[in-house]
Parts: C-alpha cells; structure tokens; sequence
C-alpha cells in the first residue's frame, strides 16, 4: 500500500529523486573528504620516492631494513640491520622511518613524524 503522505505522479516521482539526490549528496561530500585526505597522502608517498633515489633506492627496497643495506651494499645481518642504517646516514634512516617503517625508533625513543 502506498504511503498516503507523498505526492502521486510526476510530483511523487520528483520529490523521490530529489531526496534521493540529498542522501547521495551527502554521501559525496563524505566521499569528497576521504578522496582529498588519499590523494594527499598519495602526493606526499611520491614524494618521498623521489627522495629514496637519491640514495639509488626504489620502492621495493624499502619492505625490510635489511632490504635497505642490501640495496645500498651496507654489510648487516637482520638482526642488526636498522642499526647499520642509523649507523651509515642518518638522513636516510630518519626519512625511512617516515615513509616506510613505523615512525616511531625503537633506537632512537622518538616518533620520526611531519
């Protein structure tokens, strides 16, 4: 049975795409913000990729420390990896832990953030 209270016909049909156009809106203007807060963060991940070359560095260097030093010819065993890194440059051990390792140093005590 049909609700009593909306309009029938054209205008039922209007009023219906309407608020259906309200709740998408809505939806976007949500969708809006998280695509930003991607594409920014995207923006930024490139960046530090650019940075990484400097040091003859790609992306799939970066999953291990010991990836690292076996990228840049750094002796280290895994056990001992990120602290040759820390120990070798500095400068490339602070920018990895804000790109790809967790932005706190265990060796350090610091949280390496923006």
């Amino acid at each position: 049975m049909a609700d009593s209270t909306s309009p029938k016909g054209l205008a039922g049909r209007i009023a219906s795409l309407e608020q259906r156009l309200t709740q998408i809106e809505s939806r976007l203007v949500e969708i809006q913000a998280e695509y930003s807060d991607a594409s920014r963060k995207l923006t930024g991940t490139r960046s530090f990729v650019r940075r990484l070359t400097d040091w003859g560095l790609k992306p799939a260097d970066t999953g291990t420390w010991m990836g690292v030093c076996n990228a840049v010819g750094w002796t280290a065993t895994s056990a001992n990896a990120h602290r040759t890194v820390r120990r070798e440059d500095t400068a490339l051990h602070v920018l990895l832990h804000r790109c790809s390792f967790n932005t706190y140093c265990s060796l350090d005590g610091v949280t390496y953030s923006d």
